[in-house]
């Protein structure tokens, strides 16, 4: 495909990989060995974005060069089906190719589909790779682009061994060596497709999460302070106490930029705050995880699931009222508004595809959401039943059909799924009951998948008979040797020999025993089992057939593989018996049949958690009963001390709390954070439910301790307060939970609602008498904190309830001070309205709360700071207005604001410096410039009469000193000591001032108070460069100053030489 969903999207860092391809595709005429490079990378580490930048550059770089020399770009992508297709693939290339610009004279070879499908390597060869060869050298190597290449290879069709290449990848690896020697191809592909990267053998590999590389480490800080240089909301999370979250980010992240993004996209939107952020895992499996439990409350999820279950078997995206059809033939009483309301709950985990289609925001997350072991049987999701909506929905609408739809129909249908009620003869009959016109639909073109095409005869289509038109013979001809793979098993397994039974897959590692018992498939295992398949053989997770048929819940297959012989207690990579495996997936009938065969009951995975951790995690009530009875240590620890009882406490599964409690559950048992059950359901209850407060309840109930203080002396009441928990708090005050009990940082209850800004907690913390005068180790109150973390309507209670707006923490700054350190403008008027006192504070330094709203930034603050009569020309200590503090910060929307509000653009502190001397001597150029444009005095000297070119030119700031001197600055300004700049830059050896000085007609030879010029002070330092330039510009080697010192007399042999 030639367009990208990330087209426009804006980009940051990855100079160093736009930098290395550069170099490998200028590097191509000589290193004739390397046909290209393939950027790898774990999902969502901006393979696809940094291809999207080189074909549409965002930004000015290297990028831009590659651009330049691109003559084809291919975006492979798995939402859409079509981008897969090798048909499409030639044909784009060759498109594009035919009109590139940079290479007029290639030509536009029209090939028929369908000869493309039947011999895509000879198509390839005809169309793309021989007029390639047969043009004349372009003078320069150019770039062909083809993301996200693996794409292609995880949707191949199962069917036997063929010489014609099948997926784009094997298209490309097989001819790359064919391509000109001036063709330099990059291709993108995950790191973990080992398949891949073995056929790409002969490339150059750019990894980017390679954490072991400084420059990739480099780029995920880079991005995370581009995005908060970038957008003010993310700013107005920072403060002191979330600085070292940002950090945890840039350590979870592990490179992955869709991790940084979407959590930093959370915190922006208000839907994350940034302390959260050390309770998210740190994978991107984690965070999915993470993101469902806080986005569904528990029957949420199964709202949705229909919705998400069509997004997964279509094709190609789908708009909203395909949608909607699609779930109402599963609920015909959906109506509009709930379907709406349904996708809005999706808002996070959707993203808009061209023609107002829907397609979910990344691929690995549909991954995700297919994967058991990751997603729980909480959110996993099924394809069939996605197919079987999809299938019914084109059913409806059968009459008007094209023969490509009634194709995908009879996919659709085939991969519906078989239940008891629907036979795998009554396929053919559906297609027959329909309007589609089943007959003549192969006519044209055939499908690729051979049960599709056997569905169709099935049903009644026929293939094109022979005649003498080409065409009709090459399709005719495909389809016979489609038909032809389609054979029953036994067959196909009688040309296996017995070592190849046992050899696993190159693209899955499984083996055929193992794959088989992954679907289900019992007839596959029975007859593999009888021709002496070997049970043990694991694939690349140590996932043996047992393992993988317990974890998929499919009971029959289980029990064949016992009977054969297989390990009952037998583990994965990760430790994962079948029994932990099927416990956590929900799948009771297993479950009993592997208790039966004596599955030890507590075997533990290299996390130490058992079976019975596991569901009782899951919320799979029946199997923790049936654990228990098998015998079951309802206490034992796992490798953090979280027993069952403290995971379902956390997954907030009430019922499966007293099971746990009711068979001896030790209630008060701590993890290795010292949490019992009480803290975890008190920290972990999700704003749409109210399900952790029937636990909370419960867990008092039985005696619980509600003053239990983990590591860092929170007890539950302090954690619910901090998480916003109100009726959680109620239940705890209720038990006698101490309201001002103080964690190890000195923080209670009341401060942690306030600095969170839960009002209703606040609200009710009050009534149950916390103390309201208690300060942090900071120095600073309840207002204070709810002052610095710009919560309205808790500061207004606060107030209401007769707190001090005056009271100053340890650096003195007051509750506005905070509020306007921060940006919070709605706090800040509130404050000033309820004080006027309060405009005119000023802290331990005397800076006001407009100094320090102009010091950040801020500008919504300064701007209603000053309408309420805020004194602008204020000075804290060290002589700063907020005119200054906004300059020496870089802030220029702030400086025009205070300018044009009469700001004294001149002011000068005790020392008689302006704000323009400091500029220059913090070598700021930009917010230089534009005082330079508004007028600032060039001239003004501080008290020893140093003007802002003294001091640069002093400092060495090339670019400062030619800036003032295009701008009419005195290159013989002198200050009290008789110096011109000049010789303050050859004193301190900055040879390229003074030659920009001289340049601009500074007097060479002009002398300080005591007769020396520049040459005298720079011979004298030995500053040889700097002598050089003078001398050049004739300056007086014989002169000597007024101790009679001349510059030949100096001891410095290489000056003498000079």
């Amino acid at each position: 495909m030639t367009t990208s969903l990330l087209k426009g999207r804006r980009f940051f860092c990855r100079e160093w990989a736009f930098s290395k391809l550069l170099h490998c595709l200028d590097s191509r005429p000589t290193d004739v060995e390397c046909w290209g490079a393939l950027i790898t990378g774990g999902p969502g580490c901006g393979k696809s974005s940094l291809c999207a930048e080189i074909v549409w550059p965002t930004t000015s770089g290297k990028q831009r060069s590659l651009n330049k020399r691109l003559i084809a770009h291919y975006f492979c992508q798995a939402h859409d089906i079509h981008t897969l297709s090798l048909s499409y693939f030639i044909g784009c290339l060759v498109k594009q190719v035919s009109s590139c610009p940079l290479l007029p004279s290639f030509p536009d070879l029209l090939l028929e589909n369908v000869d493309i499908e039947k011999n895509p390597d000879q198509a390839f060869q005809t169309a793309f790779i021989q007029p390639l060869n047969n043009l004349p050298h372009p003078g320069r190597p150019l770039l062909l682009l083809i993301d996200s290449i693996d794409e292609s290879f995880l949707q191949t069709l199962p069917c036997e061994a063929s010489e014609n290449s099948k997926t784009i990848a094997e298209l490309i690896a097989k001819h790359a060596h064919q391509l000109p020697d001036w063709l330099f191809l990059v291709c993108s592909a995950r790191k973990q497709s080992r398949t891949i990267t073995k056929l790409f053998t002969g490339f150059r590999k750019i990894c980017l999460d390679d954490l072991r590389k400084a420059h990739v480490v480099k780029d995920v800080q880079q991005y995370i302070l581009c995005r908060l240089d970038d957008e003010e909301q993310l700013r107005h999370h920072l403060s002191r106490e979330t600085a070292e979250n940002l950090n945890q980010l840039h350590i979870k992240s592990n490179g992955c930029f869709l991790y940084l993004e979407k959590v930093l996209d959370g915190v922006a939107n208000n839907f994350i705050m940034l302390r959260e952020i050390k309770e998210i895992p740190g994978t991107l499996n984690g965070w999915y995880s993470w993101l469902c439990q806080r986005l569904f409350a528990k029957k949420q999820f199964h709202a949705v699931e229909p919705i998400l279950n069509v997004l997964l078997a279509a094709r190609s995206p789908l708009t909203e009222i395909e949608l909607y059809r699609c779930v109402c033939t599963r609920n015909i009483q959906l109506t509009a508004k709930e379907f709406s309301s349904n996708l809005q709950l999706l808002c996070k985990l959707l993203s808009d595809g061209e023609g107002g289609t829907k397609i979910l925001f990344h691929h690995s997350f549909a991954e995700w959401l297919l994967d058991v072991k990751h997603c729980t049987q909480k959110y996993l999701c099924t394809v069939s039943d996605g197919h079987a909506m999809l299938a019914m929905s084109m059913t409806e609408r059968s009459s008007s059909l094209s023969a490509k739809q009634i194709h995908e129909l009879a996919l659709h249908i085939s991969k519906s799924g078989l239940t008891p009620t629907l036979q795998l003869y009554h396929l053919p009959l559906w297609l027959t009951l329909t309007q589609a016109d089943i007959e003549n639909c192969l006519n044209s073109t055939i499908p690729n998948d051979p049960l599709v095409v056997r569905l169709l005869q099935d049903a009644g289509a026929k293939l094109p008979q022979s005649s003498p038109d080409a065409m009709t013979t090459s399709v005719t001809s495909f389809a016979t040797s489609l038909t032809d793979r389609t054979d029953t098993l036994e067959r196909l397994l009688e040309r296996v020999d017995d070592a190849a039974l046992n050899i696993p897959n190159m693209n899955t590692g499984r083996t055929y025993l193992c794959s088989a018992a992954h679907d289900g498939d019992y007839k596959a295992v029975e007859v593999l089992l009888n021709k002496g398949a070997e049970l043990d053989i694991v694939d690349r997770s140590g996932q043996n057939a047992l393992i993988l048929a317990s974890r998929q819940g499919h009971v029959e297959v289980v029990k064949q593989l016992l009977n054969a012989g297989a390990d009952v207690d037998c583990g994965d990579h990760e430790g994962w018996t079948p029994l932990r495996s099927a416990a956590w997936g929900g799948h009771m009938e297993v479950v009993e049949v592997l208790l039966n065969y004596n599955a030890a009951v507590d075997n533990a995975d290299n996390e130490r958690r058992t079976a019975l951790r596991a569901a009782a995690w899951s919320g799979h009530e029946d199997i923790v009963n049936k654990l228990i009875s098998a015998g079951a240590d309802v206490n034992k620890a796992d490798a953090e001390g979280r027993t069952a009882l403290i995971a379902a406490s956390y997954m907030a599964h009430t019922n499966i709390v007293q099971i746990l409690l009711a068979a001896g559950a030790e209630i008060n048992q701590a993890d290795c954070d010292n949490r019992t059950a009480l803290s975890v359901a008190a920290l972990c209850m999700p704003a749409t439910s109210g399900l952790h407060s029937d636990v909370v309840s419960l867990l008092l109930e039985k005696g619980a301790e509600v003053d239990h203080e983990d590591t860092d002396g929170l007890t539950p009441l302090l954690v619910a307060a901090h998480e916003g928990h109100a009726q959680v708090c109620e239940l705890l005050l209720e038990n006698d939970a101490n309201v001002d009990h103080i964690d190890q940082s000195g923080r209670t209850a009341l401060q942690l609602a306030g600095s969170a800004g839960h009002c209703k907690v606040v609200k009710l913390l009050l009534i149950w008498g916390a103390a309201i005068d208690t300060i942090d180790a900071d120095g600073r109150s309840v207002l204070g904190l709810a002052a610095l973390h710009g919560s309205t309507s808790v500061v207004k209670e606060l107030l209401e309830r007769g707190l001090d707006e005056m009271h100053r923490d340890n650096i003195g700054w007051n509750a506005l001070h905070l509020a306007c350190f921060e940006g919070h403008r709605e706090v800040c008027e509130l404050l000033i309205e309820w004080d006027i006192k309060l405009l005119d504070s000023c802290d331990n330094d005397g800076r006001t709360g407009l100094t320090l709203g102009s010091q950040e930034g801020h500008t919504n603050v300064v701007r209603s700071l000053i309408g309420l009569g805020a004194d602008i020309e204020f000075r804290a200590h060290d002589g700063r207005t907020p005119l200054r503090a906004a300059a020496l910060n870089g802030h220029i929307e702030v400086v025009e604001l205070l300018l044009s509000h009469g700001a004294d653009l001149n002011y000068t502190d005790l020392d008689g410096r302006s704000t323009l001397y400091l500029l220059a001597l913090e070598n700021q150029v930009t917010m230089l410039k534009h005082f330079l444009s508004r007028g600032a005095n060039l001239e003004i000297g501080d008290c020893e009469g140093r003007t802002a070119l003294h001091v640069a030119c002093w400092q060495g700031h090339l670019d400062i000193v030619t800036t003032l001197l295009s701008h009419g600055a005195m290159p013989d300004c002198t200050d009290l000591d008789g110096r011109t700049p000049l010789q303050s830059a050859a004193w301190q050896g900055h040879a390229a001032v003074v030659c920009a000085l001289l340049d601009h007609g500074a007097e060479v030879d002009r002398t300080c108070s005591q007769g020396a010029t520049a040459l005298c002070i720079s011979s004298q330092e030995g500053h040889e460069d700097v002598v050089r330039v003078l001398l050049q510009h004739r300056a007086n080697a014989q002169h000597a100053d007024q101790y009679g010192k001349q510059t030949l007399k100096i001891n410095h042999c290489s000056l003498c030489n000079l």
